[in-house]
C-alpha cells in the first residue's frame, strides 16, 4: 500500500498528462482538416446555387469546415485571397483586399479574381484543459491552408487544319437537235382514171414538162457549246508553308498588343478573340480595357476582369502582316506574366486555329 500510494500520484499524472495531449492533438488535427477541406470546397469550379461561385460561398466554405468539427467547436472562419507567393515567400496581394489570414474578407466582388489566385481559409479553435492547473495554460490553436484555383478556362478546339477548296458552278449543256441525214421529199404518184385514159389515146400528148425534181435536205452542223473555264481554287491551310505566325507582345504605354502574320494567300475570319491582362495591380489603381483594333476594326466597351472573350467582335485578318491593339484607359505599368492574346480562326480550312501569344 505504501508502494501504490508513492506511485500513485505519479501514475495519475501521467494519465492526465496522456488525455491532455491527445485532446490537444485531437484539436489540432480537427482544425487543420477543416481548414483544408474548406478551402477544396472554396477553390472548387463552378456555381453550385443561385450562380453564385464556390469561391464566393461564404456560407458553404463555413459549412464545409464545421462538419470537420469533432468534439470540439470553432471560434472563427475567416476566409480571404491573394495573388499567391513572390519568390522571397511574400503574399502578393489583390486590389482592395487585405490577404492577411486573420481578416475576413468573404464575400469577394465580380471580375476580381483571376487564374491563379489563391483562397485562404483560417481555423481556430480553443484549448483549455480539464482540470485547472496553473502549470497548463489555455491554448488558441490556428490551421491556415490555401487554396489555388481557375476562373475560366478558355476551350479551343484541337481538331487538325484540313484543306478547304471552294465549290465552282458546273455548265449545263445545251440540248442539241439530232439532224435526220438526207431526208428525201416524197412527190405523191399521179392516179389516172379511164376516162383521162381515152382521151390520151385519141389525141396523144407529149409532156415538154417533167415531174419536179426530188428535193434532198442537207442538215446543218449545230456547233457544240464552248465551256467557259473557272478559276480553280486553292485549299486554304493554316499549317506548313502557308502558316499564320505571330510576333512577341509588345506593350506602349497604355497599349498592349501583337503582330499577326497571315500567309494562307487569303483574308480569314476571326471566331474569337481571347485576352488576359493584370486588370487590377497591372495601372494605378487598376485597368480598364477601352478599345481593341484590328486594321480599322474597332471594338470600344469597358472591361474590368482577370481575362474574357471580347464580346460580338469578329475581325477580319488580311493577308501579310497586321497587328492587334489592345487600349486601356491608362499607362500599362506592371507586367506579372498572364498577359495573353488569342485570336481563333474561323474560315473553313482552318477552323479553330489559334494563333496564341504564349505559342
Amino acid at each position: 500500500m505504501v508502494e501504490f500510494m508513492l506511485a500513485l500520484p505519479i501514475l495519475l499524472a501521467i494519465i492526465y498528462g496522456i488525455l491532455e495531449v491527445s485532446r490537444l492533438i485531437f484539436i489540432f488535427a480537427s482544425v487543420s482538416n477543416a481548414s483544408r477541406q474548406a478551402a477544396r470546397y472554396g477553390a472548387g469550379s463552378g456555381e453550385p446555387i443561385n450562380d453564385v461561385a464556390y469561391y464566393q460561398d461564404c456560407e458553404g466554405i463555413r459549412d464545409v469546415a464545421n462538419r470537420s468539427a469533432i468534439l470540439t467547436e470553432f471560434d472563427n472562419i475567416n476566409i480571404t485571397y491573394d495573388r499567391g507567393l513572390t519568390p522571397e515567400g511574400e503574399q502578393v496581394p489583390i486590389l482592395d483586399i487585405d490577404p492577411d489570414p486573420g481578416t475576413d474578407t468573404c464575400p469577394i466582388g465580380d471580375n476580381i479574381l483571376r487564374n491563379g489566385d489563391r483562397i485562404i481559409v483560417q481555423v481556430s479553435a480553443s484549448y483549455e484543459p480539464i482540470l485547472n492547473i496553473s502549470t497548463i495554460k489555455p491554448l488558441e490553436v490556428v490551421s491556415a491552408n490555401a487554396r489555388t484555383f481557375l476562373i475560366s478556362v478558355p476551350i479551343f478546339g484541337s481538331a487538325f487544319p484540313t484543306g478547304f477548296a471552294a465549290e465552282t458552278s458546273t455548265p449545263t449543256k445545251a440540248p442539241t437537235k439530232t439532224p435526220v441525214e438526207n431526208a428525201t421529199a416524197t412527190v405523191p404518184t399521179p392516179t389516172y382514171n379511164a376516162t383521162y385514159a381515152a382521151i390520151r389515146t385519141a389525141f396523144p400528148y407529149t409532156p415538154t414538162n417533167t415531174l419536179p425534181p426530188t428535193l434532198t435536205f442537207t442538215p446543218s452542223i449545230t456547233p457544240s457549246p464552248t465551256q467557259i473555264p473557272s478559276a480553280t481554287s486553292t485549299a486554304i491551310s493554316c499549317t506548313g508553308d502557308y502558316a499564320v505566325t505571330h510576333e512577341p507582345l509588345y506593350f506602349d504605354k497604355n497599349i498592349m498588343g501583337m503582330k499577326i502574320i497571315n500567309n494562307t494567300g487569303h483574308t480569314l475570319v476571326t471566331a474569337s478573340v481571347y485576352v488576359e491582362w493584370n486588370h487590377d495591380t497591372g495601372g494605378n489603381p487598376s485597368l480598364r480595357l477601352k478599345q481593341v483594333e484590328l486594321e480599322n476594326q474597332i471594338w470600344t466597351g469597358d472591361l474590368f476582369t482577370p481575362s474574357g472573350f471580347i464580346p460580338a467582335y469578329y475581325p477580319y485578318i488580311p493577308i501579310g502582316e497586321s497587328k492587334i491593339e489592345f487600349t486601356f484607359d491608362q499607362d500599362y505599368g506592371f507586367k506579372d506574366g498572364t498577359e495573353r492574346i488569342i485570336v481563333t480562326i474561323g474560315t473553313p480550312g482552318c477552323v479553330n486555329y489559334p494563333v496564341d501569344s504564349q505559342k
